[in-house]
């Protein structure tokens, strides 16, 4: 529980406590301290007869000053004006006596209740001390229920949050939009002023999202460089006013989580309740990932099958249906018949070709060697197979782009040429690759008979459409499709890096 939770919690009952020691002893003034249990200081929460500005700055540490020395020595004390003290003497001429109380719960230092007279009053007793002290007793067992009440209250809310995030964390397919989500659910939980959070893949930490986007602007780099501690590190790591959690289950690494707090870091408790917090979210994010790897697998191994069957038993079919065709053509025909089977054999070429390019274009591929190179040969190949013109334009440094981001950035690429070799009917496309320091954008337009988008997106057999759109997102970046009827497609997206 925070400090500020603490005396928030008992403000109201330590100035009623104070109230009734003043009434009780006849005093003029006093105040309540508590210890602050992170920088082990005494501070006012409620007070009579000082002045607000002088509350807000009375700041004693523990063993120093008289309150300090009460406390850490357990010990009540009765101090006259003009008595001598740690060396000093007492002068002060608005106080004549004073009674200082160490509140204490059991062996744990709470605080202390400071009592004053005036100098025209009698000072007080060994009997005003023992009064004091019952009413010492009597705010440590109500301040020990408060906390106590607060705490539990508090761990049930903490208990209520973890749930929920976990129950709806658990309802996303798709990891990007899963940390984003745990990064909004971690800022309304913790009060966090600021946040981000990055995924860790190939031995290379990125930031995906973060709340507000403006953060990125100035402290990307930092952020980047505590991501890369933490994960060195397997653990937490304060900076500042910030924490960075690894996300970590074992000892696999999936990314990291920033948090900034402003001037109010969480206490220890609560660190330890985030941390398992995240090892449970993590738990789900590698199930996920798991799951995903799979399936990815899984389809992978059917393209293959499906693409090998093709090539190795319709393709064959298809030819040996052709060289049948050249056979019978051999023999004397009708003009009639000669024609329907040259239309027969330019109909099975044709759909030699068609299988032919959807072998290509579905086969997995294995990308080896430089990013470009792989994307030049691929449409280099298409262009052959098809007779589309490309003009192909690739700038920038391809040793940023993480291996995961390459492998799906050429998925969507791959995925517009496929649709534009389909339906688009065009004669010229052309790509473009920039990657620069921070992203990668992609651009690839065509001069096809296009079509009405905002109707076809919403369809249900749109799947390539939605594909690309997953893709892109999962790596935290946009997509966008621009097109008319007879106006051309053009599909650009971009990536952070």
């Amino acid at each position: 529980m925070s400090v500020d939770l603490r005396y928030g919690e008992v403000k109201d009952l330590s100035s009623q406590v104070l109230n009734m020691v003043l009434n009780m002893l006849d005093g003029d003034s006093g105040s309540i301290m508590l210890l602050d249990l992170v920088d082990k200081s005494l501070r006012i929460i409620s007070y009579k007869g000082i002045s607000p500005e002088i509350a807000e700055e009375v700041k004693e540490s523990l063993g120093e000053g008289i309150a300090g020395y009460a406390l850490k020595k357990r010990t009540s004390l009765i101090l006259n004006n003009g008595d001598m003290f740690l060396g000093k003497t007492l002068t002060r001429s608005d106080i004549g006596s004073s009674i200082v109380l160490p509140i204490l719960d059991g062996e744990i230092r709470v605080g202390v209740i400071n009592i004053n007279r005036s100098p025209d009053k009698e000072a007080f007793s060994m009997e005003d001390l023992e009064i004091a002290n019952l009413f010492s007793r009597y705010f440590s067992v109500l301040i020990k229920w408060v906390w106590t009440y607060h705490e539990n209250l508090q761990t049930t809310k903490i208990t209520r949050a973890h749930y929920r995030i976990m129950r709806n964390i658990s309802k996303y397919r798709n990891i990007n939009c899963m940390m984003k989500y745990l990064l909004q659910a971690l800022l309304k939980f913790t009060k966090a002023s600021s946040g981000a959070i990055g995924n860790y893949e190939g031995d290379v930490v990125r930031v995906i999202h973060a709340i507000p986007e403006s953060l990125l602007l100035d402290s990307k780099r930092e952020i980047l460089n505590l991501f890369n501690l933490a994960i060195e590190n397997k653990k937490e790591l304060f900076d500042n006013n910030s924490v960075v959690f690894p996300l970590l289950y074992r000892d696999e690494m999936f990314g990291a989580v920033y948090l900034n707090f402003n001037d109010n870091l969480p206490e220890s408790r609560e660190i330890k309740r985030l941390k398992t917090l995240l090892r449970d979210v993590t738990l789900v994010i590698r199930n996920l990932s798991d799951c995903l790897s799979l399936r990815d697998l899984a389809l992978k191994d059917e393209k293959t099958r499906i693409t090998n069957m093709l090539h190795d038993r319709i393709c064959q079919e298809v030819t040996e249906g052709i060289l049948k065709i050249h056979y019978i053509k051999k023999l004397k025909l009708s003009k009639i018949a000669s024609s329907e089977i040259d239309e027969l054999e330019t109909l099975l070429k044709n759909v030699l070709n068609d299988l032919r390019c959807i072998i290509y274009e579905e086969k997995p591929l294995a990308l080896e060697g430089g990013f470009f190179d792989n994307l030049k040969r691929y449409i280099e190949g298409v262009e052959k197979g098809t007779g589309i013109k490309f003009k192909i334009t690739l700038s920038g440094n391809e040793r940023l782009i993480p291996r995961k981001v390459k492998d799906t950035i050429f998925s969507v690429i791959r995925e517009a040429i496929v649709n534009i070799r389909r339906h688009s009917k065009a004669d010229n496309v052309y790509v473009e690759c920039k990657v620069e320091e921070k992203n990668i954008s992609v651009t690839v337009k065509d001069d096809g008979i296009g079509f009405d988008y905002e109707t076809i997106k919403n369809k249900p057999d749109s799947f390539g459409i939605r594909m690309m759109e997953d893709r892109i997102q999962s790596l935290g970046g946009n997509l966008r499709i621009e097109s008319a009827l007879s106006e051309g497609t053009k599909v650009e997206f971009y990536v952070p890096l």
